[in-house]
């Protein structure tokens, strides 16, 4: 099956702190409006689950095998193989917001303000005129009152109105609409991950969206792992290679499927995922794609939650994954110019962010990885 990545003309790639972002250039400025559920914040607790961000585990990791901890890359590798098990509320339509009101306390303040105004203007000694004064200020106090609840009607029915717009922009696939949430969702998350295109096949009318999302390289996972000794005692044993790729392939699985997940929760009529995974090469100078594939909405919510999600990234890998060697080492998939394309407009992003020589003019001169070759113009692990 071919896949074909359609890139919008007028999608621009920029490099922040927490990775690559898209953006429509000439569109109207557009931010994500976070209509209906949202997942929590990277970090913060949810029950006795805490949910930390991939660049936060890939320095945990770091740190972990650098100090020798056994407990924390066990706990470490296990996250990186848990990814796709993350809980994301579905999106629903929000609801309208309760119109604010103007409370007891706050009414008999603006009565007090008032008859401190108008009675002080009128003698003590003129009664009549007082309790004249002190009814015009009550009914003053009264207006003011109903002016300012049909105020707050009026905003809570405009910002009402504006969710119901902007989720039927959602609901619709709207291109614009569908970037602006998930890139909202996507730095929130800080998951290493950025939506470029969205749209409809016109050949199925079935919902896309395309995401480019960065992984990091072979050595997160470590030499040593988690082991027994002989005698029953736990310790750190040297890994094989066959091991670490093992690993490695079931953390890339559980990262692809949980950004295809992610994907799908916020896009709420995307039924594909068209998904690019690229990674830092070995000498941490380029980077290279690794999987290239789509998934489906049906696969993704109607498989089992505990299956092993490395049959589905093989199974969903349009260009085949490729290994290499006896250990079967995952190298950079064959080379493609829809995908180049998607990694030149990377490279030409992070090549603005850290000042590279020679990118942002002509991004046909980047070097990009093929039989081999790799792009060498930083990599997606440095503008993290």
């Amino acid at each position: 099956m071919d896949l074909l990545l359609r890139v919008a003309p007028e999608v621009r790639l920029s490099s922040s702190t927490s990775g690559l972002r898209a953006s429509l250039e000439g569109a109207t400025v557009r931010v994500g409006t976070g209509v209906g559920s949202r997942t929590l914040s990277p970090g913060t607790a949810d029950g006795n689950a805490v949910h930390h961000s991939l660049t936060e585990l890939e320095t945990q990791a770091r740190q972990a095998q650098e100090s020798g901890d056994l407990h924390a890359l066990g706990s470490i590798e296990e996250a990186f193989g848990s990814l796709h098990l993350e809980h994301h509320p579905p999106r629903r339509r929000p609801e309208p917001p309760e119109p604010a009101t103007i409370s007891a306390k706050e009414r008999s303040l603006l009565q007090r303000k008032a008859f401190r105004a108008a009675l002080p203007q009128v003698s003590v000694f003129r009664r009549v005129a007082r309790t004249k004064a002190r009814a015009i200020a009550e009914t003053e106090a009264d207006s003011f009152s109903h002016t300012l609840d049909l105020a707050h009607t009026v905003i809570a029915q405009h910002r009402a109105a504006a969710l119901d717009d902007q989720w039927s922009d959602l609901a619709d696939h709207d291109r614009c609409a569908v970037i602006a949430e998930l890139e909202a969702e996507f730095e929130s998350a800080a998951c290493g991950c950025t939506c470029v295109d969205a749209g409809w096949e016109p050949d199925t009318s079935r919902g896309y969206v395309t995401i480019v999302s960065r992984y990091p390289g072979f050595d997160i996972v470590a030499e040593r792992g988690p082991g027994v000794s002989s005698s029953g005692r736990r310790m750190l044993r040297r890994r094989t290679r066959a091991e670490r790729n093992a690993l490695y392939l079931s953390g890339l699985a559980s990262f692809a499927l949980a950004a295809a997940r992610r994907a799908i929760i916020v896009a709420v009529a995307a039924d594909d995922v068209h998904l690019v995974i690229v990674r830092p090469t070995e000498a941490g100078e380029g980077l290279e794609p690794i999987y290239v594939g789509t998934l489906s909405r049906e696969a993704v919510t109607l498989r089992p939650s505990l299956a092993d999600p490395v049959p589905l990234l093989l199974g969903s890998a349009v260009r085949p994954l490729q290994f290499e060697g006896p250990a079967h080492d995952l190298v950079a998939v064959a080379p493609d110019g829809d995908v180049m394309d998607i990694v030149r407009l990377c490279v030409e992003a992070i090549g603005e962010a850290v000042g590279v020589e020679g990118i942002g003019k002509d991004i046909g001169d980047a070097n990009v990885a093929a039989d081999g070759e790799v792009v060498q113009a930083g990599s997606l692990h440095d503008a993290d």
